[in-house]
């Protein structure tokens, strides 16, 4: 006889229970790849017709001849974080570096974005030279850099580049993106953490090891010089993708220990009809090292 009673308490404990399914203030990201924001779109659109974008010509010629000018770098932090909080610190310092453009098989505009983080509070943000280096069929296309907050920004000056290093130093008019200092002194076992967007999808972190550090081709050589350095890779074991590329790998104190440069997958021939089986994954980031002395290199 006392169960009627029981149901307006059932009733008033549903009701109680929070209607979000992530703790306050955490964003809930958008459902589809970031390439299909049309508010994105709209405003790459905008900056253009008030001709504020480089346009592929221009960018490729800056790469040939940097407007070099020296970065002031801020000092790595020291105090370690929880990973939440290294999250957060990721996700003010990640920039889309990418280009916004037209196809040659329709009539769109297209985004193809990738990462990039903040080295300085000047708008200065470093990314892989192979996102701006980019061999993507276009008919027209502008060079633009988008914040985790979807506002779009014009890239003015390309500071410094290399290829074999894969990283460049571009300069954004407006952001106020928080920097991520560059830290080169770490060893493996020590923690790794990425915040990027594989495959497009926004908002993903990762936690994961540094590996090791290694030579990626040719003979050893001096790890101080950037002729030599250009060479040298960092394996972690944290999750990208394509679209994660230039993206800041960040140790436990929020600092940029690298960034994502790129991925492969080892594996042998599987027995019976299976195709090749993936036995290791490889993740090839670019060190804090050779951004550092890519930066040096605008002193000297």
């Amino acid at each position: 006889m006392k169960l009627p009673a029981l149901l307006p308490l059932a009733a008033a404990a549903l009701v109680a229970i929070p209607a979000f399914g992530q703790a306050p203030g955490v964003p809930i990201e958008g459902g589809g790849p970031i390439e299909q924001n049309q508010e994105i779109l709209k405003q790459a659109g905008e900056l253009k017709a008030a001709g504020k974008l480089l346009n592929r010509e221009k960018v490729f010629d800056l790469l040939k001849s940097p407007d070099k000018s020296e970065v002031e770098v801020i000092a790595p932090h020291t105090e370690k974080l929880s990973p939440q909080d290294v999250a957060v610190r990721a996700r003010k310092g990640f920039v889309r570096i990418g280009w916004y453009y037209l196809c040659p098989r329709c009539d769109h505009w297209h985004l193809g974005l990738a990462g990039g983080y903040a080295v300085d509070r000047k708008g200065t943000v470093a990314t892989c030279d192979h996102c701006v280096r980019t061999d993507r069929e276009m008919r027209e296309g502008y060079l633009v850099a988008v914040d985790d907050n979807e506002k779009v920004y014009a890239v003015n000056r390309v500071l410094a580049s290399s290829e074999e290093l894969d990283a460049a130093l571009l300069q954004i008019e407006g952001s106020e993106l928080e920097p991520l200092p560059l830290q080169d002194q770490i060893v493996p076992g020590d923690a790794a953490f990425l915040y990027s967007e594989p495959f497009g999808h926004a908002g993903y972190f990762s936690t994961g090891m540094v590996n090791r550090f290694y030579w990626k081709s040719g003979d050893a050589g001096d790890a101080m010089k950037l002729e030599d350095a250009a060479r040298l890779r960092l394996n972690v074991t944290t999750d990208w993708a394509p679209g994660s590329s230039g993206a800041a790998v960040i140790d436990a104190c929020g600092n940029a220990i690298g960034h994502v440069s790129r991925i492969e997958t080892r594996g042998g021939e599987a027995k019976g009809k299976e195709a090749s089986q993936t036995m290791i994954t490889f993740r090839e980031a670019v060190p804090a090292r050779g951004v550092l002395l890519l930066l040096k290199s605008l002193k000297d």
